[in-house]
């Protein structure tokens, strides 16, 4: 929708003199008499307005009910057809000469106009700013989509090329080799990998270690002794695990120490909870204990069957995680789950 300049300047002037308007009536409200003579003029615009809609009814009923004069034909007297032309443009003459019905100077209707025009333009512009709004922010969305997928496709090209030209070194410096070098090299790379996996399999052994000592061992510890399975409770502290469970494997209450003792008891409740710390540290490490154990003889076994000694948190807890699984006819014997037979299948 494109707008003229002029029409914008209108607006301009218009917007100003409003301001100025609404400014004086801020600073001077208008009284009762001038509200008053105002709307006398509204109204006469409009009975002026009705009027002159009256009128003009009036003359088109009367231009219907004239006969329609019709120019002669083109084998008619020539004098008759040029007669006929002055009078038309008589008439048209005597129109264009006629005064124009326009509002008197007075008249609240150019302003009602300007206003009307005025928030037709500002609705417009409101309705074109807002699908404005919607284009940008979806052109915005595509742009991060196409910046991201430029992005993957540099990077796909930046390591083709890169994989590229690492196997074409390879292949030049093959080709200068003899077998022998090709097999030593070969020999070398085996044995730096190895290393790499051996470094990597002892990092993850040492937090494996961590892992289970920390935060497992007191979970089974728990779950051996009745309480939640493991993965339950994440947090089993020294004092649950000495105080034990109920048969419903809830946590057994804590005996509360008595404020007023003598020495000899002090020293013997003292003692006690020494060799209660003691016993919770014990199961805990107990627990960690066998399933360090459990793990190592999985990992000799391979994919072999063990014998278990007995039904422990530690074997549960090692198939509910898939990591593990019990012989289909005896629960007595566990093995490693075959990762990679699954994965070639």
């Amino acid at each position: 929708m494109e707008i003229s300049d002029q029409t914008v300047q209108k607006i301009e002037r218009f917007a100003e003199n409003r301001q100025i308007a609404e400014r004086e009536s801020a600073r001077e409200p208008l009284s009762d008499t001038a509200l008053h003579a105002y709307t006398r003029r509204l109204d006469a615009t409009l009975k002026g307005l009705q009027e002159q809609v009256k009128r003009q009814e009036n003359d088109l009923i009367k231009l219907r009910e004239l006969n329609s004069v019709e120019l002669p034909e083109s084998g008619t007297d020539t004098w008759a057809r040029v007669s006929q032309a002055r009078r038309a443009k008589k008439a048209y003459d005597s129109v264009l000469k006629s005064e124009h019905e326009l509002p008197a100077t007075d008249s609240v209707l150019p302003s009602l106009l300007a206003l009307e025009e005025t928030a037709r333009l500002i609705k417009d512009n409101k309705s074109s700013v807002q699908l404005t709004a919607e284009q940008l922010s979806a052109d915005r969305d595509r742009l991060r989509v196409e910046d991201a997928n430029l992005r993957d496709s540099q990077a796909i090209a930046s390591g083709l090329r890169e994989r590229i030209q690492f196997i074409r070194n390879a292949q030049s410096r093959k080709s200068d080799q003899t077998p022998s070098q090709v097999a030593r090299e070969q020999v070398i790379q085996q044995k730096k990998q190895n290393k790499d996996l051996d470094r990597t399999s002892a990092r993850l052994k040492v937090g494996l270690d961590e892992f289970i000592d920390d935060t497992l061992a007191p979970m089974l510890a728990a779950e051996d002794l009745g309480g939640p399975t493991v993965g339950d409770a994440l947090e089993v502290s020294d004092a649950t695990l000495k105080a034990g469970y109920t048969a419903h494997g809830k946590p057994k209450k804590q005996k509360q120490p008595v404020e007023e003792e003598n020495g000899s008891q002090q020293r013997i409740d003292q003692f006690m909870q020494r060799s209660g710390d003691d016993t919770s540290r014990n199961k805990r490490e107990a627990a960690a204990k066998e399933f360090h154990q459990l793990l190592d003889d999985l990992l000799e076994a391979n994919t072999s069957y063990i014998n278990l000694k007995r039904d422990s948190a530690s074997s549960r807890f090692l198939v509910r995680a898939k990591v593990a699984q019990f012989h289909p006819r005896d629960a007595r014997r566990l093995r490693l789950i075959d990762f990679g037979r699954s994965l070639g299948t």
